[in-house]
């Protein structure tokens, strides 16, 4: 399998779009887009037309992964946990 992840640098910032990320998991972009739509993975950018995200952000999206596809756990109640984590 070819991988086809490809870092983009912005403002100086490391970032990767939803496909990458996808790929880095070895998920369905769909499953990303949907992370992202719920608001748990910061504000992206537009690049070249796609939403890019921090790469750093990569962590984070483990852990939902985990809590999400592994425990059972639906994204919206992913997003009250983490937001609690963060405070």
């Amino acid at each position: 399998m070819v991988t086809t992840i490809r870092k983009i640098t912005i403002e100086g910032e490391s970032y990767l779009s939803l496909y990458s990320v996808a790929e880095c998991f070895a998920c369905e972009p769909s499953w990303v887009e949907d992370v992202y739509a719920h608001g748990l993975l910061g504000h992206g950018h537009r690049h070249e037309g796609e939403v890019v995200i921090l790469s750093r952000l990569l962590d984070r999206v483990a852990t939902i992964r985990r809590f999400n596809v592994y425990y059972g756990v639906h994204l919206t109640a992913i997003s009250v946990l983490l937001e609690h984590e963060e405070e």
